[in-house]
């Protein structure tokens, strides 16, 4: 070993062994000598705050509720912790510090700040900020390498993802893509090959007669007859996947969206654009799958940490959408190419994020085309696999044939990105319309109306949202020729 790379190696073990020495002679000479180190860190995680829910402790500690249970059970008997029932929902069952375990967590704290102060104090003033950016870079590799220990190097497999209540056999998502686009046909046709069809519910009711009266009376409507239409489809044709619906988060009314949902039979509830922090109070029951989809890790944290605070309860899953995704991407021009750069990492990062809680699988959506792409995506931690360009291209499909005609006669210089709404960016086809956004016309538009043009044959001034890949279509396919080239061996 290299001289200078053996004594960091030593200094690195060294800190390490002295800190947890330290903090065990800490707690030997401090008044709460009764407890364990690891006791005193699940204390710190419950927190001197407002009381927790045991599964947004869980989380914070990285382990299974199960196991904290455990813990907690031997402080509550010590006298650190005590439980208590959740005022609005008397179900709900939180944790919280006593006196006594308030105390402990201070005298901990002090610990730590006074052992700080005194190791700063050996660097010189002036280097204190160039040795906190060091260490600082060290910590970032170090998470790095600590995501990158849930790539497999075993081979693809296409195993059965559980979603909450459910199994799903299969693990393809598609993509609800709204405005008619993803309707009871494409979804029913992909849950009876045993995947999870998403049915989008922006605008669904638009070919009602009565939709320009009450837009959202035909909305809701056509919502509960498309999930009922899909399962009945499904169920006859004796399909063990899964029905559910794509709801944007943004919008008006997105609550109701999920109510009438949930009376069409619809078995899981996937949200976009936007963190939907208060899903679980649009449907408390837990054997209707609820899966957000995200863009980066810290939207995954934010969600686990609020709904497990909130209500006592996790995602049953999430899915990661890319930069490559056709429609609405969660970045940034500015963030764009980094986030191309680094789309395996970014997978990797967010399945270490889940790797804490019992059952949250990750669905990578983006860019996944081919089995080749689903292979890669695996390798880096995905568990299931998002489409949605593939499945417009399908004779299911509920689009108009014109509609698919489009991606069939897409090229690569047809694929452009313009600003949404909201500043971030959209992948669409490119004409009259998106080279206006481009150069530089208002950006202040009303998007599902745009798309609402495209469906409709407006092609120079509609939006007709494409993946990255959507050159690559040369035919229409079927559903199961898309299902036969993933799962084949």
């Amino acid at each position: 070993m290299d001289k200078d790379i053996k004594k960091i190696n030593d200094i690195l073990v060294n800190l390490f062994n002295l800190v947890l020495k330290l903090e065990e002679e800490s707690i030997r000479s401090a008044s709460s000598h009764d407890i364990s180190i690891t006791e005193i860190h699940t204390l710190v995680a419950v927190g001197t705050g407002r009381p927790r829910t045991m599964t947004h402790v869980a989380n914070l500690l990285g382990v299974k509720v199960s196991t904290l249970t455990t813990a907690v059970n031997k402080l509550v008997k010590k006298g650190y912790v005590e439980r208590l029932r959740d005022e609005k929902d008397r179900r709900i069952v939180k944790i919280r510090l006593t006196e006594q375990g308030v105390s402990a967590v201070n005298e901990h704290e002090q610990f730590h700040e006074t052992m700080i102060r005194e190791a700063i104090s050996q660097v010189p003033g002036g280097e204190l900020q160039q040795f906190i950016s060091s260490i600082d870079n060290i910590n970032q590799f170090l998470m790095v390498r600590s995501s990158m220990c849930h790539a497999r190097s075993t081979p693809f497999a296409m195993e059965p993802l559980q979603l909450g209540a459910h199994q799903l056999p299969v693990p393809i998502v598609q993509a609800g893509m709204s405005i008619g686009v993803a309707g009871s046909r494409l979804a029913s046709s992909v849950a009876i090959e045993g995947g999870l069809g998403l049915i989008g519910t922006s605008e669904i009711g638009y070919r009602s007669a009565d939709y320009r009266k009450n837009r959202l009376k035909a909305n809701l409507t056509a919502i509960e007859q498309q999930v009922s239409e899909a399962c009945r489809i499904r169920d006859e044709a004796g399909g063990k996947g899964l029905i559910g619906v794509s709801i944007m988060w943004d919008r008006q009314n997105s609550g109701k969206y999920v109510e009438a949902a949930v009376k069409g039979g619809a078995q899981v509830i996937v949200t976009s654009a936007g963190i939907p922090k208060d899903l679980p109070g649009c449907c408390s029951d837990k054997r209707i799958a609820l899966i957000p989809t995200i863009s980066s890790k810290r939207a995954a944290s934010a969600i686990i940490r609020s709904w497990s605070q909130k209500y006592n309860r996790v995602p049953d899953g999430f899915i990661l959408q890319g930069p490559y995704a056709a429609g609405l991407l969660g970045f940034k021009e500015e963030q764009l190419d980094r986030a191309q750069e680094e789309w395996y990492r970014l997978i990797a990062d967010v399945k270490a994020e889940l790797s804490g809680l019992e059952n949250c699988p990750l669905i990578a959506g983006g860019g996944i085309f081919h089995k080749k792409d689903a292979e890669k995506a695996y390798r880096y931690g995905a568990d299931g696999f998002l489409m949605g360009t593939r499945f417009v291209a399908t004779e299911e499909c509920d689009a108009p044939e014109e509609y698919k005609k489009r991606y069939l006669n897409c090229t690569s210089n047809d694929v452009t990105i313009v600003k949404s709404p909201v500043k971030t960016l959209v992948r669409a086809m490119g004409n009259d319309f998106t080279d206006r956004l481009a150069e530089g016309g208002s950006d202040d538009y009303d998007i599902i109306e745009a798309v609402r043009r495209g469906v409709e044959g407006d092609y120079d001034e509609g939006l007709v949202f494409c993946g990255v890949n959507a050159d690559e279509i040369t035919e229409i396919s079927t559903v199961k020729d898309v299902f036969r080239e993933f799962t084949s061996s």
